[in-house]
């Protein structure tokens, strides 16, 4: 528990540094074209079953899951001796790549199956590399703020 708490401050300025980066990765693709769709509000109406209120929900959802992985990338790195730059880059490289190859697997295979707005049951193979894309620039950053702050 000590351990947790000692890692909580670094794990929440990553996190947030983190789904900043992800974000924007994921704005760019979708700004270019080559994939559609809006995480946030497919992340809300998960929850809320419709569009209203969405974004101010997935949002909230995301920024706490971004601190939580955060707080996760920085024990493993902690754990493992990767706590320190450029190491600690690398390996929330990644680690992020992982992390976006399971969420656009769960992504495509499981929640747009299911998801209860129409405009998100077809995630294909341009909304999975995007969500690999996107989790990869998350790890970047998570692993430069524990780099730089070395907890």
């Amino acid at each position: 528990m000590q351990m947790i708490l000692h890692c909580l401050p670094t794990a929440l300025v990553a996190g947030l540094a983190g789904v900043i980066a992800l974000e924007l990765v994921m704005w760019l693709i979708t700004r270019k074209g080559w994939a559609e769709g809006n995480m946030v509000v497919a992340i809300g109406s998960l929850v809320t079953h419709r569009r209203e209120n969405a974004f101010f929900t997935g949002a909230l959802l995301h920024a706490i899951s971004a601190v939580g992985f955060a707080l996760i990338y920085t024990l493993l790195m902690a754990r493992l001796g990767f706590a320190h730059l450029p190491t600690s880059f690398y390996a929330g490289i990644g680690f992020g790549a992982l992390h976006g190859m399971i969420v656009s697997l769960m992504l495509v295979w499981i929640v747009s199956e299911h998801h209860p707005l129409e405009e998100f049951n077809d995630a294909g193979f341009a909304i999975g590399v995007s969500h690999v894309a996107g989790h990869v620039a998350y790890g970047a950053a998570v692993g430069l703020i524990i780099g730089l702050f070395r907890p």
